[in-house]
């Protein structure tokens, strides 16, 4: 059956290079796919013509503002230079569920969607090893600035909604940080710290780059209430950073998921192995440049109780789990704040936070003596109660 192309269309250039004629058109009914491929949500979708994707069709013919652009942008997959028509040359990846969610200015209550967060494109650390590029998407690195126009990266956090990034009090609020050092920033999509882009060289000798890494200012911080700067227990060592503005969601930047569901915030995970990723200290360096990564087995609580017990450091079951005690396997300085993180009930599932490091003996990675984390678990009521749009 020929359907007859009305000859109305306008020519709009996108700043991501693009260049799509927009014709009326009917759609044709064969389905046309060049591969699985993941929407900038990380969900499943096929890589199509943009003319056989009415959800991101849509967009382009509606309100082309910023964040429409960036999404697109995300969404390319492919360029097909046999086509005679714009929409047809440009494949996208367009989403197999249209009933999924568009890109939009999110509330900053909003929690990311199952499916929309834990989600890594490949499946400060002591012994552990180097990530690879797009692994653990969520990690931040808070930014202080210093006197001279100097500035330094010595804490880190994790992105929860394109608004918030959780991270530990002692980070924000310590007597121990200099009074000339100021909160600024927030960073993410880093994963080495010496190069902006970051690259790496493929199998077949060419080089494969993220997008630069991204800057958000911080507007304000929000610390458990109940939190005492410096205390020897660092109970309630929690915070969040809320940035000015939302973050574009991108290979490298995506969103953890917080435990919400009822069965998840009553386990205990003991004897379970847990993944922290950071760019602390390592065995031979004072920081790593590239971000490392290390699983680590969380102990029994009373185990852990009565370790800290021997050195009259109190560890309360409800608020703190343990992790770690391997030989030289620990995180350490400039880990704090980062997120303690292991997958759902199985492989498939992602990723979920359940601590955030707050303390450990020194030096790092004593055998037998863990870190101490908080236990997010705790906090998923104050964490949404203190979320604003």
């Amino acid at each position: 059956m020929f359907f007859p192309v009305v000859p109305m269309f306008r020519l709009i250039k996108l700043s991501i290079g693009i260049c799509v004629a927009l014709y009326v058109f009917a759609i044709n009914a064969v389905f046309v796919s060049y591969g699985v491929c993941n929407t900038p949500y990380g969900l499943k979708g096929h890589c199509v013509p943009l003319s056989e994707c009415p959800t991101l069709y849509d967009l382009v013919t509606s309100n082309l503002n910023e964040q429409v652009i960036q999404f697109l942008r995300q969404s390319y997959c492919g360029f097909d230079t046999n086509a005679t028509v714009g929409q047809d040359k440009t494949r996208v990846c367009c989403l197999d569920n249209p009933n999924a969610e568009k890109p939009q200015a999110e509330s900053g209550t909003i929690l990311p969607s199952k499916g929309a967060c834990g989600l890594t494109f490949n499946t400060r650390i002591f012994g552990g090893v180097d990530t690879e590029l797009g692994d653990y998407p969520w990690s931040a690195l808070i930014k202080y600035q210093r006197p001279y126009n100097a500035t330094a990266l010595n804490c880190a956090g994790v992105l929860i909604n394109r608004r918030y990034v959780l991270s530990a009090a002692h980070c924000l609020r310590n007597p121990s940080i200099p009074t000339t050092w100021k909160l600024d920033s927030v960073r993410l999509g880093e994963w080495n710290i010496s190069s902006n882009p970051d690259c790496i060289q493929t199998a077949d000798g060419h080089s494969r780059c993220a997008d630069p890494y991204v800057e958000v200012k911080i507007e304000r911080i929000i610390i458990h209430d109940k939190y005492i700067p410096h205390s020897q227990s660092e109970f309630y060592d929690i915070a969040l950073i809320r940035l000015v503005e939302s973050v574009s969601y991108s290979d490298m930047i995506r969103p953890i998921c917080l435990p919400t569901t009822n069965e998840l915030r009553q386990l205990t995970f003991e004897n379970e192995y847990a993944d922290v990723a950071g760019w602390g200290r390592t065995e031979v360096s004072a920081y790593s440049t590239v971000k490392k990564k290390i699983s680590l087995l969380i102990w029994h609580t009373d185990a852990c109780v009565a370790k800290f017990e021997t050195i009259n450091i109190p560890v309360n079951r409800t608020l703190q789990l343990c992790a770690g005690g391997q030989p030289l396997q620990d995180t350490c300085q400039g880990d704090s704040g980062a997120p303690l993180t292991m997958r759902g009930r199985d492989m498939d599932a992602p990723y979920f936070v359940v601590g955030i490091v707050s303390f450990g003996m020194q030096p790092c990675g004593l055998e037998s003596w863990p870190g101490i984390y908080t236990r997010v678990t705790h906090y998923i009521d104050w964490i949404v109660k203190n979320l604003e749009d």
